[in-house]
């Protein structure tokens, strides 16, 4: 049996990787032994075995720690993916159901980075986006299926980071029947998922939490959603007793979906329109328009540190244009999904968007992505979706 390659750490990442750092650039490792794709033992600049990591020669992440000893054998270290496929999958049991929507592996939240696996009702949907993993691609669907026994089990490969990682782009049916269309209840809300074509692998599931938030507090009031996709928020706002709800996106399809959830759902008072949010928001505002809820859930402004400043500037704008079309005492829920546009960082410009209004901005909640999203203390970048739930308050009669 050939030995386990490795890779040895600076004396730096080394103090990182005892912190809990998973993840390593090139100027981290003092020294490789290992192949594009292996699965390696790490060391520590001192030689001392540390952990298993993935290694990615071509990739920005060259090394992603999984943690543990490291296996003798790549049928070891099937076994050591199916024994945490399990375990993750157990961690989840109280948020799963027949027609549940729910996120079974979430990558190095759950000790297998580089892939993320969703469960909706009776499909299954996998996303791969490591070498080391994607190289036991036909065990890690042996295990699910054993697992879920799931009616279809799906690949969402179509995401850019894949090429950072020299792996292709694909969407494909790895078991079972294909299904278009499943159905998922979320707290007494029919949604329909699309895992071939939908948005992610076919729903946010990380806003779970977040959708129940609204669906709380919306009885009683207008409601505006924007960045709207197939209008989660709007249907978990009319199930709470909003009196309507007007679902505003860029995309005919989402918002043609958006609109038959409502009719199946039986909900009225929801009105679509296909539009640019920004565009929107001032056009309701010279209108003379207000909400009592105004929900903004924009894709990430800033997907790499280049677009930061942009990113703030976008974030900045949206939320200020969103407070102006508020009702006395209405109430703005705001969201990023930016990882590199930290909580602190997007509370600070929700403070500038907020400066010069006549009125005053309280925060009355924050929200984090679902208890299936766990976020690591040592990957801030894990943290990525945050969510402030604002309150316009005037103070003078």
């Amino acid at each position: 049996m050939s030995a386990t390659p490795t890779v040895t750490l600076t004396p730096r990442a080394t103090r990182a990787a005892k912190r809990g750092r998973p993840w390593f650039f090139a100027d981290d490792l003092e020294q490789t032994d290992a192949a594009d794709g292996d699965v390696v033992q790490v060391r520590s600049d001192r030689s001392q075995a540390m952990a298993i990591g993935l290694y990615a020669e071509r990739a920005r992440i060259r090394l992603r720690i999984c943690g543990g000893a490291p296996p003798r054998s790549a049928t070891a270290f099937e076994d050591f993916l199916r024994a945490r496929l399990r375990a993750s999958i157990s961690r989840r049991e109280a948020l799963r159901g027949p027609r549940a929507g729910v996120r079974l592996v979430h990558a190095e939240a759950d000790g297998i980075p580089g892939l993320v696996v969703d469960q909706y009702a009776d499909c299954a949907v996998v996303q791969i986006s490591a070498a080391a993993v994607e190289a036991h691609r036909d065990a890690i669907v042996a295990a699910l299926v054993d697992e879920l026994a799931p009616r279809s089990l799906v690949a969402r490969h179509d995401i850019a980071v894949r090429e950072l990682e020299g792996l292709g782009q694909d969407v494909e049916l790895l078991h079972g029947e294909r299904q278009e269309r499943v159905e998922i209840e979320e707290h007494g809300v029919v949604h329909g998922v699309h895992p071939f074509d939908g948005h992610k692998t076919g729903f946010y599931l990380d806003q779970r939490d977040t959708r129940l938030a609204v669906q709380r507090i919306a009885s009683g009031r207008r409601v505006v959603d924007l960045f709207s996709y197939q209008g989660g928020f709007s249907l978990a706002a009319l199930s709470g007793g909003a009196t309507s709800a007007i679902a505003i996106d860029q995309s005919a399809s989402a918002l043609e979906r958006a609109s038959a959830a409502a009719s199946a759902n039986g909900f009225e008072g929801l009105e679509i329109r296909r539009a640019n949010a920004f565009e929107a928001l001032r056009e309701l505002r010279a209108a003379g328009e207000a909400f009592d809820l105004v929900i903004v859930d924009p894709p990430p402004f800033a997907k790499s540190k280049r677009e930061i400043a942009g990113g703030k500037r976008g974030y900045r704008d949206l939320n200020r244009h969103a407070l102006r079309v508020l009702a006395p005492d209405g109430l703005l829920l705001s969201c990023s999904c930016s990882h590199h546009v930290t909580p602190p960082m997007f509370e600070d410009l929700l403070r500038q968007a907020a400066a010069g209004l006549r009125f005053r901005v309280m925060l009355r909640q924050r929200l984090l992505a679902g208890a299936d999203h766990p976020a690591c203390l040592s990957l801030p970048e894990s943290e990525y979706l945050k969510s402030c739930l604002l309150q316009r308050v005037d103070l003078d009669p």
